[in-house]
């Protein structure tokens, strides 16, 4: 889309919201040179819940020097909350910022925002942080979720690879309105939010930048789109949140990405060093319906608290990898992947899973816990079957077992003894006995 067409739009959308938009706060701030501006906007939103139907979060539009800048869909309800946003690329000198409840956007039931503190830093260009900032991606929303506040941006990170000058940027969504099925998502990846590779930025020599990022079907793709500054214009495009350089939405997001190392860590770490995500997790799928009380795989699930979740770093070699844990006083064995195939995890590395229980899970009734190595797909060729001989998981690491308490979030890891080991295909080892079993 040209730039010209782009600013029309945003210009008439930003008309048509004042018509039903409340000022809720006016600021000036000043950068002493060229600088990034941050913005940590604790507020709250009385009577909204993101569990709720007609009452899932009021939205706040924030403009700056006048000018539209974002939209900020308060997800914490009446929660105060700090909600951790860019301004952008500011020059020296004087600046405004001014907040709006946009009552459009808002849900039926929201009546306000509550605004506790609006803190606003500028970083210039020689801050540690500038170069990650300054070129992190403004993110459009995808048009079919505007209104019906799902598969909303959470909360971004940022990773940097020394060697090549390289910043790499994820989204964490609320949830995926396509793509993987329900369960495969906790069994695949321990989780229904949806963390998203958005962008690769390259600094070369001079400061020459080059961007590759995530495009339909996961194809990695050549950055041809608007900057602004230094950021690049993103457009939320598919129902699995993949990604395009072209587009049209009349709300955008600009998420302050925190920095994150997931070459030591699953990117569901991330989670966990902020566990409210797991809260607004639960929330969507409770709204949508996608929780029940029925224990089969499908599009739907059972409550998250009734689940175990593990956190594994291994290598599979032709290999797929399961999950299964035995609670005190029950025989039976509860298996991460169901006894479906593809619900078995074949990619390395350092990942998520769960095994949904019978009941509220709780630490303390875990008995053992096993982990399984088996061939991966369905072997049919000949060339398949030769690889089966050697197939194996390199199991490295168990991080952490936990469940989610009754407020959904992450409560204390088992305490665990695990010395790595490798395992042929057919081969299954205990990684948990819990010496007070009975």
């Amino acid at each position: 889309m040209k730039s010209s067409a782009l600013h029309a739009f945003l210009l008439a959308a930003c008309l048509l919201s004042t018509v039903s938009a409340q000022t809720l706060l006016e600021k000036k701030f000043s950068a002493t040179a060229e600088s990034e501006a941050l913005l940590d906007l604790t507020a709250s939103a009385p009577g909204t819940s993101w569990r709720e139907r007609g009452a899932e979060a009021a939205v706040a539009t924030i403009y700056v020097d006048g000018r539209y800048h974002q939209d900020v869909i308060l997800f914490a309800g009446a929660q105060d909350f700090i909600y951790q946003l860019m301004l952008g690329r500011v020059a020296p000198g004087e600046h405004s910022l001014r907040i709006d409840f946009n009552r459009k956007q808002s849900a039926a039931k929201a009546t306000g925002v509550q605004i506790r503190e609006a803190k606003i830093t500028t970083i210039g260009r020689e801050h540690p942080e500038f170069q990650a900032i300054a070129r992190a991606p403004i993110l459009y929303a995808r048009p079919d979720t505007i209104g019906k506040f799902s598969d909303v941006p959470l909360m971004a990170y940022y990773e940097f690879a020394r060697d090549d000058n390289r910043f790499s940027y994820t989204v964490i969504f609320s949830n995926e309105d396509g793509g993987t099925q329900t369960t495969a998502l906790m069994a695949r990846w321990g989780r229904t939010t949806d963390i998203e590779w958005v962008l690769g930025t390259r600094v070369g020599i001079g400061g020459k930048a080059s961007s590759i990022f995530q495009g339909a079907d996961h194809k990695d793709t050549q950055f041809a789109g608007k900057l602004e500054a230094d950021h690049p214009l993103m457009f939320t495009a598919t129902v699995n949140n993949n990604f395009s350089d072209q587009g049209l939405s009349e709300m955008r997001f600009a998420p302050r990405p925190l920095a994150f190392d997931a070459t030591v860590a699953s990117r569901e770490e991330m989670m966990d060093r902020h566990p409210w995500t797991y809260r607004v997790m639960a929330d969507e799928m409770i709204r949508e319906g996608k929780i029940i009380e029925e224990r089969k795989p499908g599009p739907q699930i059972n409550d998250l608290r009734n689940y175990v979740y593990f956190d594994i770093d291994s290598v599979q070699m032709d290999s797929a990898l399961s999950v299964a844990v035995k609670l005190k006083g029950d025989p039976v064995w509860r298996t991460s992947d169901w006894g479906i195939a593809n619900y078995k995890i074949d990619r390395s590395g350092i990942f998520r899973t769960t095994a949904l229980l019978p009941k509220r899970a709780r630490i303390e009734d875990i008995e053992r816990v096993a982990v399984r190595c088996d061939v991966a797909g369905n072997p049919k060729t000949k060339a398949e079957v030769s690889r089966i001989a050697n197939a194996n998981c390199d199991l490295r690491a168990v991080n952490k077992i936990f469940v989610l308490g009754d407020d959904y979030q992450p409560g204390a890891s088992l305490k665990l003894s695990f010395q790595p080991v490798k395992m042929r295909f057919g081969e299954m080892i205990e990684i948990y006995e819990n010496a007070t079993k009975r």
